[in-house]
């Protein structure tokens, strides 16, 4: 608050004597009526006045004048007390008058100004620079500090507001006068995060001998450039065929040049073999290897007549027969596709690739994924002597790998002595008669043995055998290996 400065009125002598002569003439109406004299009080300079808030204020006072219509035309200043009434503070918003009043013969004179005092400047916003304004690609920058000043309203901080857009913080403030200020930052960002690799499933896996490996995905994603999971390099491989823990490698770098890594492992085991069952009572595996042929027909015919279920070791790819063996609900299982000795028993890797192709042939023809096996010649073959200790390995390998491999107890020797049907079914017959479960050996390439079939099957119903197709859990009936 600032107080009104009074300036003092000076009169000259000859001023004074003048008034008082006018003072006298004053006291008759007619006089003064007569001279037209008046006396005001008038306000030095404006009569409304603008402050900025907080501006020191020096009020010009006023003064008092006495005029005459004919003559004092310009007025004089009689030496007359001028009173100032009110107060301007320019700490505060707001319209004051000051009131200028004289007295004189008890008439009172006055003349007023108008102070306004506003706020027209605007606040003042301060940015602060901690990290020179950088952020980094992709994410929203992380605000170092901003403050908003005015000087009516104090601080505004809370008051601002704040907006991104392409790189540029822009923040406005307005005050309770309506004034506004902005300020602009302009954001650097700068790379310096490599890209995420977040890996799909589990990063320790485990999985069985024989399983095909599917990766179950990834994802890789950059604050900068976005999606990257198109630019993953995958390298490394796994085996389900060979026993082990692969590693996986994902590789991915961003525009910056930023790599980001991540692994899976991957552990091949052996798998578990199936629990076997030991069916009640007297049971019968009728077999048949190295089909299907011209006589195979024949056969389902005659099996479907006394709706008895066979096993089929299969060969080859005929996709007709094949598929009618299954559909008629015989098991069907893998013998070879080309039951070359030489070829298959070469190498433990020459039996499984011919294993693997004969299993995707049945596939292929019928939808089953079978791991029934029977090995050319049966795994207590010397025919594979050539290749010392191959059927020790694969014989393991085999059930490693998921598959389950069944020989033989009863031979019909149709595929060596035997000659005819009568022969065939006295082999079986007599072979059955030794054990409760019996997995009986044929082929139905040959006719003999095809005929001996109802007849076998007529004996074995009229002496209550069972007769079942083999599945994952029958009894195997291993031979002793030989090699």
């Amino acid at each position: 608050m600032y107080p009104v400065k009074r300036p003092r009125s000076r009169a000259k002598v000859w001023i004074v004597s003048i008034i008082l002569i006018v003072l006298i003439c004053l006291l008759s109406g007619a006089v003064l009526a007569a001279v037209e004299f008046s006396l005001e009080v008038q306000a030095y300079g404006d009569h409304k006045v603008l402050l900025d808030y907080g501006e020191e204020y020096t009020d010009p006072g006023a003064r008092a004048v006495l005029k005459g219509q004919h003559f004092l035309t310009d007025g004089i200043q009689p030496d007359l007390e001028i009173r100032t009434e009110g107060t301007v503070d320019t700490g505060k918003l707001c319209s004051y008058t000051l009131t200028y009043t004289t007295d004189i013969l008890g008439f009172t004179i006055s003349d007023s100004r108008q102070v306004e005092v506003v706020d027209r400047k605007a606040p003042a916003i301060l940015l602060d620079h901690h990290r020179n304004d950088t952020a980094e690609s992709g994410l929203p920058y992380e605000e170092e500090g901003f403050q908003a000043l005015d000087e009516c309203d104090g601080d505004l901080t809370h008051k601002v507001i704040r907006t991104e857009e392409n790189g540029i913080v822009t923040y406005t403030v307005t005050d309770s006068s309506g004034n506004t200020a902005r300020a602009m930052r302009t954001i650097r960002y700068e790379d310096t995060l490599p890209p995420e690799i977040s890996l799909l499933g589990d990063t320790e896996l485990t999985i069985t001998a024989d399983t095909p490996y599917e990766d179950p995905g990834f994802t890789a994603w950059d604050h900068g450039d976005g999606d990257l999971t198109e630019q993953v390099t995958v390298t490394g491989a796994v085996n389900p065929y060979m026993f082990g823990t692969y590693t996986i490698h994902y590789t991915v770098t961003d525009s910056s040049g930023h790599t980001a890594e991540a692994v899976r492992r991957v552990t091949v085991i052996r798998a578990k073999p199936p629990e076997q069952v030991i069916p009640s009572g007297k049971v019968i595996y009728l077999t048949f290897d190295d089909g299907p042929s011209v006589h195979t027909g024949k056969l389902l015919e005659i099996l479907k007549k006394y709706n008895v279920q066979a096993t089929f070791f299969v060969v080859g790819n005929n996709r007709e027969m094949m598929r009618r063996i299954v559909d008629e609900g015989h098991s069907i299982a893998i013998h070879s596709v080309t039951h070359n000795y030489r070829e298959i028993y070469a190498s433990p890797e020459a039996y499984f690739t011919d294993l693997r192709q004969m299993q995707q042939n049945i596939l292929d023809a019928t939808g089953v994924k079978t791991t029934l096996v029977r090995f050319p010649g049966g795994s207590s073959n010397t025919v594979s002597c050539f290749n010392e200790g191959v059927m020790t390995e694969l014989t393991q390998a085999v059930q490693d790998h998921g598959f389950q491999y069944f020989d033989w107890n009863v031979d019909s020797n149709d595929a060596g002595g035997a000659r005819d049907r009568e022969t065939v079914f006295a082999n079986v017959i007599r072979g059955v008669l030794r054990q409760d479960v019996s997995v009986v050996l044929q082929h139905d390439t040959q006719s003999f043995s095809v005929e001996a079939v109802e007849d076998i099957i007529k004996w074995g119903l009229e002496n209550g055998y069972t007769f079942l197709p083999l599945d994952e859990t029958s009894p195997n009936c291993h031979h002793t290996v030989n090699n």
